[in-house]
């Protein structure tokens, strides 16, 4: 059994995994975009009518508001880049060939995923330690609200580990521009 190895004539031409990298990074910056827009989806609808009159719903909460104030961080910055991947896709190279916007957009995807973390983190511990508590009122409904919002702390982590696919896409790049 003989394996060939494949080779290449011009040490400029990038091998075939790389032609990959374009699509893989526009792919990644949308699966993050609709991970986090359906996040918000089900944080905004998840909302509670207590017995006494009063709703609860995210904003009762300070983890919860966090973790809107970064999704929509979150797709402001990724909407800003879907332009630049899909030019790269297309064209096979960089819009803006800066060595600035290299590192605009290196250090961006590395506080983007840092946020996103630090949210995913804190809504997942605050939901998980106000599972815990007991409740004497509406103790089912509080309960219900709590179990729902595992949802949207999932898709949020999911937009954590594509937001991380393009952070590590965006140090590749870095790389290659110096």
């Amino acid at each position: 059994m003989e394996f060939e190895i494949p080779q290449y004539n011009n040490f400029n031409e990038n091998p075939p995994s790389s032609s990959k990298l374009p699509l893989i990074k526009l792919v990644a910056r949308l699966i993050t975009i609709v991970c986090i827009v359906v996040s918000i989806i089900v944080l905004k609808s998840n909302n509670v009518t207590l017995d006494n009159g009063g709703k609860l719903d995210y904003d009762y909460y300070n983890s919860y508001r966090y973790m809107l104030g970064v999704m929509l961080a979150g797709i402001i910055y990724n909407t800003l880049h879907i332009p630049f991947a899909i030019y790269y896709l297309i064209a096979k190279k960089h819009l803006i060939k800066h060595k600035s916007f290299h590192h605009f957009e290196f250090y961006g995807d590395k506080i983007t995923f840092g946020i996103i973390a630090t949210a995913a983190g804190a809504a997942l511990g605050a939901t998980v330690d106000l599972q815990k508590v007991v409740y004497t009122e509406n103790n089912s409904k509080i309960h219900d609200f709590l179990g729902l919002m595992y949802i949207p702390d999932a898709f949020l982590v999911a937009a954590f580990v594509c937001s991380g696919i393009s952070s590590v896409l965006s140090s590749l790049n870095l790389h290659k521009s110096e």
